[in-house]
């Protein structure tokens, strides 16, 4: 469940921030841990990330969550594939229908107001499957649990890795935030580990 508990808690630091909430559950800290085995190059980045949040107020970070993903005006850091993969920098462009078929193959529904190809979303799916993986597997059900890694390894190299170093380079050049700037390097550095680890994806059904 290790993978399932990094994108989980990744992508639990992308939605509206709530400071008592990540301090009181120890997000970052949890983070930092679980990084150390599938990326340890990502856990200095997670440290910094938790110290930040000790010196940063809420009306700040949800301030700064504001002006970098939601708006109201220009994204500084728009938190959405297509807009990296698309041409012109769309938002709810091919690459975006093409998560949304991904999600329904797997019997995936979204229960937030956003695209399919919000950042958040994509590394809860990502949860999703290692999860389901890690349990196949504890089940022995070894072809599921091969399927469901190659599913992550495909999902991440195609459609989430090649997007994740411009979003998180507009991130650091759009704000000043310790908090959101160590979770940019946080987020590149543990998603480029674990697409190593991964290694070359085979075909997935």
């Amino acid at each position: 469940m290790m993978r399932s508990d990094c994108y989980r808690l990744l992508a639990a630091c992308f939605y509206e921030p709530e400071k008592d909430v990540f301090l009181e559950e120890k997000v970052c800290d949890h983070l930092a841990d679980l990084l150390t085995a599938a990326a340890p190059s990502a856990v200095r980045a997670a440290r910094k990330m938790a110290a930040a949040l000790q010196e940063i107020d809420q009306q700040t970070l949800s301030r700064d969550h504001a002006t970098l993903f939601l708006g109201p005006f220009e994204l500084v850091a728009a938190p959405y594939g297509s807009v990296y993969l698309e041409e012109g920098r769309r938002v709810m462009g091919d690459s975006t229908m093409e998560v949304a078929r991904w999600y329904r193959r797997e019997g995936v529904a979204i229960a937030v107001g956003e695209p399919p190809d919000h950042i958040a979303i994509e590394l809860e799916f990502l949860s999703f499957l290692a999860r389901n993986e890690a349990l196949a597997a504890s089940g022995g059900l070894d072809a599921e649990a091969e399927r469901c890694r190659q599913l992550q390894a495909r999902f991440l190299t195609t459609l989430l890795q090649p997007w994740v170093p411009a979003f998180c380079a507009a991130i650091r050049a759009g704000t000043a935030n310790r908090f959101y700037r160590a979770l940019a390097d946080c987020l590149e550095e543990g998603i480029a580990a674990i697409g190593r680890l991964h290694g070359t994806p085979e075909s997935a059904n």
